[in-house]
């Protein structure tokens, strides 16, 4: 029995008690009364008035009890509608007549009920919204307690650190495994201090993150770590892209210029005396020359592919393919190489004309390179439902199974010593295809020769 049920059946025994003596006391009058003016009452008579008086106090206790019960239940009513509001559960709202005593409580109490619940959903679309920008911002966010314990972690982190488990709280080393970024934690945690660094993380892929630890102190001697993870490696990669290239256009560039100046300073320490010297001296100060004249051509050339106009036209495929080939006429008939250009005449495509000229120039200069005398060249034309592909083969010396890739590298060289070249053509024909949004790869074998596929998307 609950205690206000208890404290309801001691007022109503308190209230019989005090009505019975009321009732008695207005009998007992009632009774001085009649007697005075009718001394004949009888004892019947009396009996009937003690039970008269005993029916009204049996009443009054009913009627007393039925409103404590009312009581009660309302009281009961209230309490549980405030504890759920407490909780943040969603209660029903109390409906009662407004001559009810308890309607002024009941309508506050729906109020409260209302306003809480509204808060309740502002809060919750509130955390709703937090949760989806932190889940999708484009760098990795955790939350570490003062305990040490992973707390959150969004979609970007989990998955470049490979998080498991975050319903059960665990400490942060379990996911953590990369040794400097634990470090980096701990000893945020030992200094207090915020910390940024640049880390590079080991896997399937290695990523470079600039890693931002910040120390978020908290009321009551609370605190948590944040970890900001900025995924850099592109820009480390360009900046390392940019490095290098520098690095071996320097290089490639003082080889020439050596050379050009040894021979120079030979023919100027007396050589130039001897005709027959000074003819091959000269002669190979205009190869080196030419040489130097095409790697700085090639170096303005991709320059120009990254940052020119990339407005589109439409243009004849074969009579663009044609054109280049009637250029490269001499150096086709000095390797006695056959050509066939396959393409269809009628066949006409919406190109940036810049980057067809690079792809289809270094495309077709390579495949006479390092073609074998008496070889063939062909050029090809394919149709997708929704592009298009430009194939160039030759019957040349192939390029080997490892290095179909490398090929694209800047200053990459198959059979150097042999064929020459600056190392940039296929550099060029991959950022031109880049350029206008395609993609390309190589086919090669070492006794039937290379085809190179360059893949477009047909645009409207």
């Amino acid at each position: 029995m609950s205690s206000s049920r208890k404290k309801a059946i001691s007022r109503t025994v308190q209230f019989g008690f005090a009505s019975l003596v009321g009732n008695a006391f207005m009998a007992f009058l009632v009774y001085k009364l009649i007697t005075k003016e009718n001394p004949r009452v009888t004892r019947v008579d009396m009996s009937l008035l003690v039970a008269v008086i005993l029916l009204i106090t049996i009443i009054e206790i009913i009627v007393f009890w039925s409103n404590q019960k009312n009581v009660i239940e309302r009281q009961h009513l209230f309490r549980k509608n405030l504890e759920e509001v407490i909780k943040g559960n969603r209660v029903p709202k109390i409906h009662l007549d407004p001559d009810d005593p308890f309607y002024n409580l009941s309508k506050t109490i729906n109020e409260i009920s209302t306003h809480e619940r509204h808060q309740i959903h502002v809060l919750t679309n509130q955390q709703s919204e937090l949760e989806a920008i932190v889940d999708n911002l484009p760098v990795g966010v955790l939350v570490i307690n003062r305990h040490r314990e992973l707390q959150v972690a969004n979609t970007y982190a989990i998955n470049h650190l490979g998080i498991t488990g975050l319903d059960v709280p665990h400490p942060y080393t379990m996911d953590i495994r990369n040794k400097e970024l634990s470090n980096l934690v701990d000893s945020v945690f030992q200094s207090r201090q915020s910390i940024t660094k640049t880390i590079e993380l080991d896997g399937d892929q290695s990523y470079v993150f600039e890693t931002t630890i910040v120390y978020s102190p908290k009321v009551h001697h609370k605190f948590e770590i944040i970890v900001l993870l900025y995924d850099v490696t592109a820009a480390v990669q360009s900046k390392r892209i940019e490095r290098d290239f520098v690095n071996n256009a320097s290089h490639e560039l003082r080889t020439p210029i050596t050379s050009i100046a040894g021979f120079a300073d030979t023919l100027l320490g007396g050589a130039k005396d001897d005709p027959e010297t000074l003819n091959n001296f000269l002669h190979i100060i205009k190869s080196e020359s030419d040489k130097l004249v095409q790697l700085t051509d090639d170096i303005l050339t991709m320059s120009r592919v990254k940052n020119g106009n990339s407005e589109r036209k439409e243009i004849n495929i074969y009579d663009y393919v044609d054109q280049q080939l009637q250029m490269m006429e001499g150096n086709i008939k000095g390797m006695n190489l056959t050509i066939q250009n396959n393409i269809p005449r009628d066949i006409a495509e919406k190109v940036v004309e810049n980057d067809l000229f690079q792809i289809t120039k270094n495309l077709i200069t390579n495949a006479i390179r390092y073609n074998k005398v008496g070889g063939k060249i062909a050029v090809d034309y394919r149709s997708h439902h929704d592009g298009w592909e430009l194939i160039v083969s030759d019957t040349g010396v192939g390029i080997p199974m490892d290095q179909t890739e490398r090929v694209f590298e800047r200053f990459y060289r198959v059979n150097n010593a042999i064929k020459g070249g600056t190392g940039l053509g296929l550099a060029i024909v991959k950022e031109a295809v880049a350029d206008m949004g395609g993609s390309v790869r190589i086919e090669s074998d070492m006794e039937s020769g290379t085809a190179v596929f360059v893949k477009f998307k047909r645009q409207a």
